[in-house]
């Protein structure tokens, strides 16, 4: 799956017809997913830079109190969490039981259950071990339109990377940076996420 697809990312390209260029459409798509996904926040581990919903294992302080913020929201599903102060993870004796935390995957809080087990998260660096599923299954509409106008400016502006300036039409014309633009920035700003716990 993509942000996009080729056909959809050809919308914002005029004068484009037929499928001779969706090879690089589509690198495009998978660029600015990417890039979309290191300006969010996303926490990127391994070779995971997307924000569509994909398993994610992270080391996390642990913040004390009975509420944990996960790096990465949505939060589809939560598969385990481990609260060890020793760092081995193994076995289950810190393994948290489901029942003993719930979820608010819109805000990726994690909220320890007043009538489960396990009674506060403990206090201490990367004491917990979550292993989730985040990301979105399905991209918002104002996303898939960053991506489409990004990916438009990208291809349009190819022949000039590393260029200030170009000549055209007897003049000059100064080149945009080929950086997120300022209205996807704007589209991107509700859903970008921090890190860490909030007690």
């Amino acid at each position: 799956m993509a942000l996009m697809t080729a056909a959809e990312a050809r919308v914002y390209i005029r004068g484009m017809t037929g499928t001779g260029e969706d090879t690089n459409i589509n690198t495009l798509i998978a660029r600015a997913d990417g890039a979309f996904a290191h300006y969010l926040g996303f926490m990127p581990h391994t070779a995971i830079g997307t924000i569509e919903d994909v398993s994610r294992t992270e080391y996390l302080d642990a913040p004390g109190g009975i509420l944990l913020r996960l790096p990465v929201w949505p939060v589809v599903s939560v598969t385990s969490i481990q609260d060890d102060p020793s760092h081995k993870y193994d076995g289950s004796t810190y393994l948290l039981a489901s029942g003993d935390y719930t979820l608010y995957g819109d805000f990726g809080v994690v909220e320890l259950s007043p009538t489960g087990t396990w009674g506060e998260w403990s206090e201490g660096f990367r004491n917990l071990k979550v292993v989730y599923v985040a990301g979105w299954a399905t991209i918002p509409a104002d996303i898939k339109h960053a991506c489409g106008v990004q990916v438009a400016h990208w291809y349009r502006n190819r022949d000039s990377i590393g260029k200030g300036s170009i000549n055209q039409a007897g003049g000059s014309a100064q080149v945009e940076p080929l950086t997120l633009l300022p209205a996807v920035k704007e589209a991107l700003a509700p859903y970008r996420t921090m890190s860490g716990g909030i007690g």
